[in-house]
């Protein structure tokens, strides 16, 4: 799993030469004034596999990832994105979504959902007509806000081509 901190401090956004063995190649992020862009979930959400549903904080290369339409596919690559208190006060755009338990409806999503703004759901009433939109603009329906919180982490998977996967119950669309 790569572990990449954004702090106000240190402004890393590719951990020290030392921490992972690689050089920090990608530069500083600024502390401010950052347009974020990466989806992302927060790691206690669940997501479908083949063994039941797992947090994406346990999942790992090759974990088989249940698809929405029933198919099997391996996880390529975890990402871990860490955010702390600096970096999200002088980027209030990176604060994460909180989506309730039931704000589409009946179990969708089946509990809480901490999601980046940039992050893409399902928010139709059935997967029969499926509505797919960043979790930013759904900011102005019932049991949808900002989450506060002083830090927060963000985990990316990818799975080598573009699918949809459920993470608790909410159909998401992950990019290759």
């Amino acid at each position: 799993m790569n572990t990449i901190p954004f702090s106000a401090k240190g402004n890393s956004i590719m951990p020290e030469a030392g921490e992972t063995g690689r050089k920090n190649v990608a530069g500083r992020a600024p502390s401010v004034g950052v347009e974020w862009s990466l989806p992302g979930f927060c790691g206690n959400c669940r997501v479908t596999t083949s063994f039941g549903d797992l947090p994406l904080q346990a999942l790992r290369k090759r974990d088989p990832l249940r698809t929405t339409d029933g198919r099997l596919s391996q996880v390529a690559l975890v990402n871990r994105i860490s955010l702390d208190e600096g970096f999200l006060s002088g980027n209030p755009d990176a604060r994460p979504v909180r989506i309730t338990a039931g704000a589409f409806g009946p179990g969708k999503p089946a509990a809480d959902l901490i999601v980046s703004p940039q992050q893409v759901v399902d928010c139709g009433q059935s997967s029969y007509h499926r509505d797919f939109r960043m979790s930013r603009d759904l900011l102005d329906r019932p049991g949808i806000f900002r989450h506060t919180a002083e830090t927060v982490t963000y985990y990316l998977f990818h799975c080598g081509s573009e699918m949809v996967v459920s993470v608790e119950g909410i159909a998401a669309p992950i990019a290759p």
